[in-house]
Formats: C-alpha cells, structure tokens, sequence
C-alpha cells in the first residue's frame, strides 16, 4: 500500500453530518483536538440545539478552531436547490475561502435506522421506504456532489469518510433499510473512487457502539434485542470514543487502500 503524510496534519475544511450525538458528536471532538489551529469544522444535523452544544465542547478543547454550525435535514430532497448551494452559502456567510485551506473533508456520517418493528415482507408504505431511502442514501450522494461542486480543486486533498455497518456483508432481520442503504452507499463510494482517483476515500465500519440507535434498534426488535444483550454479555458493544479513535490512527497512517471497507473491531 502506498504510503501517505497523517491527514491530519494539514489545515483543513472539515464537514460532519449527523453531529449533534452519538458518532458524530465523538468524531467532531476528537477530529478537532487533531487537525491544525485555524482549521474550519461544519457541524451538521437537523437538532440545533444539540450541535450548539457540540460546538461548545470543542471551542473548551479546540480554541483555535472555527466551528460553524448548519442545521441541516439530508431526508429534503424534494426540493431541488436544497443542496446545491449549502457550502457555498457556508463560505460566504462566514467570510471563509477555499484558498485558506490545504485540504477538504467530508464525513458522511447522517443515518437512521428505519422501521426494525416489522420484516421485509411487512414493508408496504412506499411513502416511508422512500422517505427513508432520501435521508440515508439519496441525500448523502446529493451533499457530496454539492460539496466536491464546490471544493473542486483537485492538486489539494480531498477526503471522504464514509460510516458504514459490519452488517453490509450480514443480513440481520428487521434490518433490511438500513443495511441496504448502507450496502449501497458502500459500493457508490468505490465507484466514485474509481471516478475521482484524487478523491481519498474511506469506507469505515465502528461495529456495535452504545448510541440512541442501537438502543432503539434494541427496544424495536426482538431479534435485534436478542443479538444485543448476548454482544452486551461478550463485552462486544462500545462506547463511541472506542472506534472513533482507531478511526483517528487509520487517518494518521493514511496507508489504506482507496475506498476500502474497514472494520473497527479488526484492527488495532
């Protein structure tokens, strides 16, 4: 593998959907303890309040970094200019330019679970399952056009993080949405890949972590409830920190094969 600098190491525009809790809330702190003084964190989600709150965690950790906060609902892809000019707004708003910054970073980290109270043969309303499929899959390619639209200047670096689930390889009753859209949301990342060899891309998979997800994944399922308490029992289930920072050493290494799938409990 070829061996690349610590992606951290350059001042960078970093965007981060779904950051108000769990993954995301744990990758914007510890991402910003990591990158350079003046580096530019997008903080983005449909809670407010929430990212206020997360900003206000990493200005305590991270005095130097600007952290810009965007309410954001990735499911509104009904309206056709929603997310065309959503970082180019960001720029102007806050009198920030491309040309301060050595390198870009999206992570796409926005996701829900769907509907994990009924089977594949239960799911009748078109209306939910494409709802569903607007906010984890449609969305996700829509905002990352918008932001490599307008971070396009391909001699800098350019890095995607994509946050993915074990499952994508095993099918998990009740959990049919969620990990086909991831499934699919893996293989787009790999096309585009091999679209946009300047892209850097990371698929990454933190397996079962302790978030408001996976307690509603728990609550709603009985086989979901089932495979949980026993991952509970086997010391198998995380707090977020845990693969966040084995996230982190992949990113410093920066010697992973482009646009592979990573698994955080078979590394380190």
């Amino acid at each position: 593998m070829e061996k690349r600098e610590n992606i951290f190491l350059k001042k960078s525009f970093v965007a981060i959907t779904g950051a108000s809790r769990g993954l995301g809330r744990c990758i914007a702190l510890q991402f910003g303890a990591k990158f350079p003084p003046d580096s530019v964190f997008v903080l983005m989600a449909r809670n407010l309040e929430a990212l206020e709150n997360v900003k206000s965690e990493m200005i305590s950790q991270s005095p130097n970094a600007k952290i810009v906060v965007r309410q954001y609902d990735q499911g509104n892809t009904e309206d056709a200019d929603y997310f065309n000019d959503i970082f180019t707004e960001l720029l102007s708003t806050n009198n920030i330019s491309p040309t301060d910054f050595e390198q870009f970073m999206i992570v796409h980290n926005c996701a829900n679970i769907g509907d994990v109270s009924k089977k594949s043969l239960e799911l009748s309303d078109s209306k939910f399952v494409r709802k569903y499929y607007d906010t984890n899959l449609i969305g996700m390619i829509l905002l990352n056009t918008s932001f490599f639209r307008t971070f396009s200047d391909s001699t800098k670096s350019r890095v995607v993080i994509n946050m993915t689930s074990p499952g994508t390889s095993t099918p998990l009753s009740t959990m049919h949405l969620y990990l086909a859209g991831k499934a699919a949301r893996d293989m787009f990342m790999r096309v585009l890949a091999i679209e946009n060899p300047s892209l850097r891309i990371l698929t990454f998979a933190p397996g079962a972590v302790d978030t408001d997800m996976l307690l509603e994944a728990e609550s709603k399922s009985q086989t979901m409830c089932n495979l949980l308490t026993q991952f509970r029992k086997d010391g198998k289930i995380t707090l977020p920190e845990t693969p966040i920072s084995i996230l982190v050493k992949i990113l410093e290494e920066n010697s992973f094969e482009n646009a592979v799938y990573l698994e955080s409990d078979k590394l380190f």
